[in-house]
């Protein structure tokens, strides 16, 4: 019965439900009664609306505690979308390179080896635009208590949205579409995990990531907790204090791509920084996000690099600020996020030093240039649910309905909007949230997650200016942090 309620919410992502759906007792997923269902779900909605239930549900889903982690181990979902079993030798790659499994394989195998050794439990969907001729060789590749799914061909068919007009268009196989699909998936598991993981096939996670994630969500809960409803005009213009119920809501831990400088000679990073000196402090550990296993390492993806060999070059100190939060510290707002028509008081406001850049302006918060894409996003069930229900325009889930969505969502979005987590973070029909990166040395290196495919140091190599160490940036968030905490002294008259 459970199979058939099932495909009557989505056949899209049949292939990618849990063995405890197909087949109960083959699965370690334990279901509430009547769970499985969304329909049923939304029909009870009341029990989800009682703030001690959320409070409950969300410290279940977001236990960091060693001991807890071991008695009642966070049921993971981990999904991952791939457009090609080879590369086709654009976005300077290899063409014939096997990317399922020299790429895909060892780096979500990365990830899930770190995770089951901290003691989450791991299931795998792979959602692919080809057909999947090695699920064999997939699955042997990883543990065995791993279970592991397949959704192929799963590029929707559609009308090219700019041509649907036309009395000549004809259907497609929307390969831009493909990205939007890992949302049938979450759906349709919601009640079977705690946590879902949703990125790109060449994004290394590391247990040191997702907890780090999960204990600053936690934080960031108990915060909301005891924030008040609403705070005066001039409170709202401050880059400390006391932020409200609804600010607080629409935060959450953000991750910045890096990548290991391969050739320093031959790309290189920033010869000039920008204004900003950057503050003494020890290296950023390179651990959390890059160090590897030998099965996951090869000739493009070095074991164990330096912190001084990573670099990113989606954001800037040009366009990166800082606020002060209680419990959390100093904390760097990543750029997207917007005032939107009709919202009052529910955006942040950092502190930014444009002394340090004379004439030259603040980068807007939507400049593409600096608001870098994450390569996936990550969310516990409860916060999954806010998304949908009250923060993001439309919904973060199917059906993707008008007027935030055109087509089911197969409206023109560049894919980043679905794979880079741009739907979260930006303001344009999407849920204008922001993200929060810890200023803290030891947590700072777990919001770093590793581009393994490392090739945009090559195809991107003419804009190296934009490439800049993390050790610096770090270190110029350091001096602008300071430069806050001066101004907050002044203003309270230390």
């Amino acid at each position: 019965m459970k199979l058939s309620l099932f495909i009557s919410i989505s056949h899209f992502a049949i292939y990618c439900l849990p063995a405890a759906t197909i087949s109960p007792g083959l699965f370690l997923n334990e279901t509430l009664e009547g769970e499985g269902d969304i329909n049923n779900f939304v029909d009870n909605t009341t029990l989800f609306s009682d703030p001690y239930f959320l409070r409950r549900r969300l410290l279940e889903t977001t236990s960091t505690d060693k001991d807890d982690v071991r008695e009642n181990p966070l049921r993971i979902l981990y999904t991952i979308t791939t457009l090609s079993e080879y590369d086709k030798g654009t976005r300077a790659t290899t063409r014939g390179f096997d990317r399922l499994m020299n790429t895909l394989v060892p780096v979500v195998k990365e990830g899930v080896v770190s995770l089951i050794s901290k003691g989450y439990l791991v299931d795998i969907c792979i959602i692919s635009h080809y057909t999947m001729t090695r699920n064999d060789i997939v699955i042997k590749a990883f543990p065995s208590n791993v279970n592991i799914r397949f959704w192929d061909n799963a590029a929707p068919i559609s009308y090219d949205p700019e041509k649907r007009d036309s009395p000549n268009a004809k259907l497609w196989s929307n390969t831009l579409g493909l990205a939007r699909q890992h949302r049938f998936v979450v759906k349709d598991n919601l009640f079977n995990y705690d946590l879902f993981l949703n990125f790109e096939d060449d994004m290394i996670l590391s247990a040191d990531i997702i907890d780090n994630y999960l204990s600053m969500t936690q934080t960031l809960y108990k915060l909301r907790e005891a924030a008040p409803d609403k705070v005066d005009k001039k409170q709202l213009k401050n880059f400390h204090g006391p932020l409200t119920k609804d600010q607080l809501k629409r935060c959450y831990p953000g991750l910045m791509r890096v990548e290991v400088l391969l050739d320093e000679e031959l790309f290189g990073t920033q010869k000039d920084l920008d204004p900003v000196p950057v503050a003494n402090h020890p290296d950023i550990d390179p651990k959390p996000c890059c160090h590897l296993s030998d099965f996951a390492s090869s000739d493009s993806r070095p074991q164990k690099p330096g912190s001084d060999k990573l670099f990113l070059w989606e954001t800037s100190i040009a366009a990166l600020g800082v606020r002060h939060i209680d419990e959390l510290g100093w904390v760097s707002l990543l750029r997207g996020p917007r005032g939107r028509s009709g919202d009052i008081g529910l955006t942040l406001v950092d502190f930014w030093n444009g002394t340090y850049f004379g004439k030259d302006r603040r980068p807007s918060p939507g400049s593409f240039n600096h608001m870098n894409n994450e390569g996936g996003w990550m969310g516990t069930r409860q916060q999954i649910w806010e998304w949908h229900t009250e923060i993001c325009l439309g919904g973060f889930l199917p059906p993707f309905d008008s007027p935030h969505y055109n087509f089911d969502g197969l409206d023109p979005r560049n894919v980043e909007f679905w794979s880079g987590g741009l739907n979260l973070f930006t303001a344009r029909h999407a849920c204008n949230m922001q993200r929060l990166v810890s200023l803290d040395p030891d947590n700072f290196a777990r919001h770093l997650i590793y581009h393994s495919a490392n090739n945009k140091q090559r195809q991107l190599s003419v804009k190296k200016n934009a490439f800049i160490k993390i050790n610096d940036l770090y270190g110029q968030l350091l001096t602008v942090s300071k430069d806050a905490e001066n101004k907050m002294n002044e203003s309270s008259g230390h």
